[in-house]
């Protein structure tokens, strides 16, 4: 799997499974990921073609950007600060930048590299170097907490490489992946992390059918960090992503609306107490000259997508002059951390009165039906349990 994949005018960086990268400085785990070249002078100029050649690569793992530069360099100088050979990488998202410089220290020493952040010790930062025969090279990983913004807009990352060829020395030159300014800072925010990336595709292709799309939208349903997408098609609800238990990269729901369904409303809330938001709809869907309303609830249960909740909500006689009947429905109040209660009210009829409503008809259903005002005026309230809201005893 490449890191990058295009996604114009952005590049979309997508996560690797955790425990793809170690620091380690031996560069066999980034065999897949598409280096980036440092060819860009910036300041000064190269001596010739082997002078010095920089190669980064940089990807995302669980809660950590792991970056890998190997250089070959033909005059290799320690670092002191801004002297002699070394490197920084700059992120930068609205007005925000953090800058982590590497230092090289005696290659051959217990401390091979250091990292600087915003001028001062890395914090949480780890890195591993070492000398070699045409160069030096050296791996780091970055706490994703210390890039403020990284998930949720897009933002730069520039590499600049600093080479000098005497000992201490000034650098010749420094050269870097992207356009920077006098700070080292890239000029463009070109990137964006997609976790998500290209998994609806998959799905796609899995099922045999591009089904249409009647809403989309992102959100963690699974607890995590991460946001997953979430689409609903005229086939399945569906969840996506990479962060999913157990290696599953999207789960699936075939609901089975007829044909010609709509979304009146679409959310993504928390409404078990549990880690994770699920998802709220309310479909219509014409039947026979009647429009039905439905609203559900799904959610993600030990590793599986469910529908949690499912209550008719209104329905509309068009073959009847718009005749209808409609409940409202309510999430009571309560503590994020604790099972909400939902409300359905006995439904108002327009229209229609107990001798002319038609009755349900027969047959199995997944909602619960409205509540006539003949059946009782008070409203209904449903309850988790277990992993599905039912009806409370009164």
């Amino acid at each position: 799997m490449l890191t990058a994949l295009a996604l114009a005018p952005l590049v979309a960086l997508t996560p690797h499974p955790e425990g793809t990268f170690a620091v380690d400085a031996a560069f066999g785990d980034w065999a897949q990921v598409r280096p980036v070249l440092a060819d860009r002078v910036s300041r000064g100029a190269l001596s010739g073609a082997d002078d010095c050649v920089p190669r980064a690569r940089w990807a995302v793992s669980g809660d950590t950007l792991y970056f890998a530069l190997e250089v070959r360099d033909d005059a290799r100088t320690f670092g002191r600060d801004r002297t002699g050979d070394g490197a920084a990488l700059v992120y930068a998202q609205g007005g925000q930048r953090v800058r982590v410089d590497f230092v090289l220290a005696d290659l051959e020493g217990d401390a091979p590299v250091t990292a600087r952040v915003n001028g001062r010790p890395a914090k949480g930062v780890r890195v591993a170097g070492t000398q070699r025969v045409d160069g030096w090279a050296f791996e780091a990983a970055l706490p994703l907490a210390s890039l403020p913004g990284f998930r949720d807009a897009p933002f730069g990352l520039a590499l600049t490489v600093r080479d000098a060829d005497t000992e201490g020395g000034q650098a010749e030159a420094v050269l870097s992946t992207t356009a920077v300014d006098e700070g080292g800072a890239p000029i463009e925010a070109d990137l964006r992390y997609e976790p998500t990336a290209g998994l609806y595709a998959l799905y796609v292709q899995d099922v045999g059918e591009d089904a249409e799309v009647l809403g989309r939208t992102q959100g963690d349903l699974a607890g995590d960090a991460e946001r997953e997408d979430v689409v609903v098609n005229a086939r399945d609800v569906v969840v996506l992503g990479r962060g999913l238990p157990e290696g599953t990269v999207y789960y699936l729901f075939n609901h089975g609306w007829p044909r010609g369904a709509r979304l009146l409303r679409f959310d993504l809330m928390e409404l078990d107490g549990r880690p994770g938001r699920e998802i709220l709809l309310e479909r219509e869907v014409p039947y026979d000259g009647v429009r039905v309303q439905v609203l559900e609830v799904y959610g993600v249960v030990d590793g599986v997508l469910a529908r949690r909740f499912a209550h008719k909500l209104g329905e509309v006689f068009d073959d009847r002059g718009g005749a209808s009947a409609r409940s409202r429905f309510r999430i009571l109040p309560g503590a994020a951390s604790a099972p909400r209660v939902f409300e359905v009210s006995t439904a108002s009829l327009t229209g229609l009165t107990e001798a002319t409503y038609p009755p349900e008809p027969p047959g199995t259903r997944s909602y619960q039906p409205l509540r006539l005002p003949w059946q009782g005026a008070a409203p209904e309230r449903f309850r988790l349990d277990g992993a599905y809201w039912l009806p409370a005893a009164r």
